[in-house]
């Protein structure tokens, strides 16, 4: 069975998420039925709406996209996801993929190894260096998958996998 590893750094980054995912919380209970509450369709209500409910949705996002933990069984053949800090798993069998994409992803200090694994030319589920330490160990887990090649990394893919495009 392989195991994903956080790095240090996104490890704190995450608890830093869910911190402030409370405190986004708690700003919504003030202002909206604290000692003094604002109405929600007033100047300050729509910011403090903008703020307390947008901003926990879109770090809620990132954390089922970014921060989940991989197993893979490689006798079973199955791949697992699992949340971090949330009980939320799926487990999928190696049969209901087509295989994995492998990629290069650029970002401001350094490069870093991307898999996907992909069903019916789309890019499904992202296992990335940035997040992994352990990513040489994940791709050797994922040898039991068709290796489909590498695809270079760019803007218009991104968006393609956003939107849930056939990419292949």
């Amino acid at each position: 069975m392989i195991t994903s590893r956080f790095t240090n750094y996104q490890l704190f980054g995450q608890f830093i998420i869910t911190g402030l995912f409370f405190v986004c919380l708690i700003m919504f209970y003030v202002i909206f039925f604290g000692r003094h509450p604002t109405p929600f369709l007033s100047g300050l209500g729509i910011y403090g709406l903008a703020w307390t409910v947008l901003l926990p949705v879109y770090l809620v996002a990132q954390m089922k996209l970014n921060y989940k933990t991989t197993e893979i069984d490689v006798d079973a053949q199955t791949i697992t996801f699992n949340m971090f800090l949330l009980p939320i798993s799926k487990s999928y069998s190696f049969s209901d993929f087509d295989g994995y994409v492998s990629t290069e992803i650029k970002d401001k200090y350094s490069t870093y190894p991307c898999y996907y694994l992909a069903k019916d030319g789309r890019l499904m589920y992202k296992m990335s260096g940035r997040y992994y330490e352990n990513i040489d160990e994940i791709k050797e887990g994922l040898a039991g998958l068709k290796d489909l090649g590498v695809i270079p990394y760019t803007f218009s893919l991104s968006i393609k996998i956003a939107r849930h495009q056939q990419v292949l």
